[in-house]
């Protein structure tokens, strides 16, 4: 193979392909200057497996590479990998020599640089550090530098930091707080006692309120207005404030000393305060849901919210407060709606199931309801009161399901008849056909008579025996994640490659099922998320921690991808083409799919069962 000095020209190249767009250009000059251009045919090793290190690192400029594991004398596909992707930089973590043979399989060109060289680079530059650590891992922190704060990283307290507190102590007459209110301007103005301990807040609203109530008398004490208002602690986060107000309905959140009531107040936050870090108000949204006229408003707020999570969704760190607040978005929609469609009834339980059961459904893909009526209820009547929400959710404009694995009137039933489902299911797998109930697993009551709900999680949660885990864990292996991505298409463990990546089929679903059956084992399945369960499984097997964090950040990763590219192209963001992922997007989630991988094979292992 002949070499020659590379050119400047290189550089051009580089500056397309992470971490290089991060170097100086002189730097990279200087990189270029001591490189070498190599050439190989097709079928030839650039590396093999278990050699030392060489001295240098490799950067392909054209053609493919493929890694493969040889240990065993059979060779195993691990990775395809093109222009710009990097060979040998696993010494950089600490691997005792080369982790995978690399076989050209077509005509390639390599640039090859000093290895001294790159690793000045990762000591001089932190993102390429963070890059090469990330390199064949699960990680959410390698992200680009942010000029400003996102809403999960400004404390609450700074919001209002240069904004007085107004307070009054109880006795403050309504008129003297009112005149207050209408010349500084405030939303709120909190009540304390003596020691500066929160009593209240009283609101605009809450004036309004009692004004409509009939109250005239203005020298009444304002501790006869005031309210509750949640309280967080001095270190709570903007969105820790946020999600407290949306909760609870409420107008304001005070920040305590220890966030309890009794503790000194330090400030007092409105949703006002905090609408200029999100673009809109939260808040605001929240509260109009459960006052909406029509589902056409219901409707619209769908959309803002979806819109507002959108904008919010820059980094993975942000996965985690905004599926809260769309959990709690869908709970009003589906509450308003059953009001909107005449289908409040007493004494039944309405519950969540599948993604939406498991607070993971982001996109605005219709969440799945099951309906609980007590034993002595007609079905008849209620079947019609569940088929009018149905019907309002699509004029809500969620996008229609068509994953239903049951006639939707069969998700409404008498708790008795749940019951009697549920122990089939648990006793006869097979025969009863359980692989297509297992959504109904992620059960969660979200309104209505949560007793219902209650008797049915007790009553599964002591059926799970070791059998049904086993059942469980191998059907786990009926999903499997790519084994890579190679330009714009997907490349499956066979080779084949495909142009649409799977995501909730070959990457969601296995840590989704995995996660179920941990949930069983721990007896904590209904009414849990997958991130819980993944928890829960740390807790059962702790000698396996690092699996279990791993596969928690690749679904906090594969969420935000089927987030942020569902409610961008108004789809279910169960499928998408891999032209719509970036190249940093792609290398973080290949070191996702070996996470899942190995997630299924100690999940399938069924050693684990005997710790049980």
């Amino acid at each position: 193979m002949d070499t020659f000095t590379i050119s400047y020209r290189v550089v051009d190249f580089l500056r397309k392909h992470p971490p290089f767009q991060a170097i100086d250009e002189q730097d990279l000059l200087d990189l270029a200057g001591r490189g070498r251009v190599r050439f190989h045919e097709a079928n030839e090793y650039i590396l093999w497996q278990g050699e030392p290190h060489k001295l240098h690192v490799f950067v392909i400029q054209q053609g493919t590479v493929s890694l493969w594991d040889e240990t065993d004398g059979e060779a195993v596909l691990k990775d395809v990998r093109g222009p710009g992707d990097l060979l040998g930089i696993e010494r950089f973590n600490h691997a005792p020599w080369c982790l995978h043979s690399a076989r050209s399989a077509s005509d390639v060109v390599i640039y090859s640089f000093p290895a001294s060289d790159f690793e000045a680079l990762i000591e001089k530059y932190a993102y390429v550090r963070q890059f090469v650590e990330a390199h064949d891992t699960v990680s959410t922190e390698f992200e680009w530098a942010k000029d400003t704060k996102a809403p999960h990283e400004v404390f609450l307290h700074d919001v209002v930091s240069r904004k007085a507190l107004e307070h009054c102590n109880p006795q403050t007459t309504v008129r003297d707080i009112a005149t207050r209110m209408l010349a500084t301007g405030v939303d709120a103005v909190a009540v304390v006692n003596s020691a500066q301990e929160l009593q209240g807040v009283v609101t605009v609203n809450g004036l309004l309120g009692w004004v409509a109530s009939g109250a005239v008398n203005s020298d009444s004490p304002v501790e006869q207005v005031m309210s509750e208002a949640p309280t967080v602690g001095s270190g709570a986060s903007l969105i820790d404030g946020m999600l407290a107000m949306a909760e609870t309905q409420a107008d304001a959140v005070a920040v305590t000393a220890d966030g309890s009531k009794p503790a000194q107040l330090q400030v007092l936050v409105t949703s006002r305060d905090i609408s200029r870090a999100f673009g809109d108000q939260p808040v605001a949204v929240v509260k109009e849901i459960g006052l909406a006229s029509s589902t056409r408003v219901l409707s619209e707020l769908n959309h803002r919210a979806r819109a507002l999570a959108f904008r919010q969704l820059t980094t993975v760190s942000s996965l985690d407060w905004v599926s809260r607040f769309l959990f709690l978005v869908d709970i009003g929609i589906v509450k308003r709606a059953i009001a909107l469609a005449g289908a409040e009834m007493q004494g039944v339980n309405w519950c969540f199931c599948g993604a939406s059961g498991r607070s993971e459904s982001l996109t605005r893909h219709a969440p799945q309801l099951v309906l609980i009526i007590p034993d002595e209820q007609s079905r008849a009547d209620r079947e019609k009161a569940y088929d009018r929400v149905c019907e309002a959710l699509v004029e809500c404009d969620y996008l229609s399901r068509t994953d239903l694995t049951f006639d939707r009137l069969f998700l409404v039933a008498t708790a008795a008849e749940w019951k009697h489902r549920y122990e089939g299911w648990l006793q006869d797998p097979v025969r009863t056909e359980m692989y297509l109930a297992r959504p109904l697993f992620d059960l969660r009551s979200v309104h209505g008579d949560r007793s219902l709900w209650s008797g049915l999680e007790r009553d599964v949660a002591g059926a799970v025996d070791r059998d049904i885990l086993h059942v469980f864990a191998n059907d786990c292996l009926a999903s499997l994640p790519p084994l890579t991505f190679f330009k714009d298409a997907v490349v499956e463990k066979s080779g084949e490659q495909t142009t649409v990546f799977r995501l909730e089929h070959s990457a969601l679903r296995p840590l989704v099922d995995v996660g179920r059956v941990f949930g069983m084992a721990a007896r904590k399945a209904m009414g849990t998320s997958t991130f819980e369960r993944l928890t829960l499984a740390r807790t059962l097997l702790p000698e396996h921690s690092s699996v279990f964090r791993e596969a928690s950040e690749t679904l906090r990763i594969l969420l935000w991808q089927q987030a942020r590219i569902g409610i961008d192209q108004d789809t279910s963001g169960s499928e998408l083409p891999p032209a719509l992922l970036s190249r940093h997007d792609r290398h973080v989630l290949k070191g996702g799919f070996r996470s899942i991988l190995q997630l299924l094979e100690l999940t399938g292992n069924s050693r684990w069962f005997a710790t049980l």
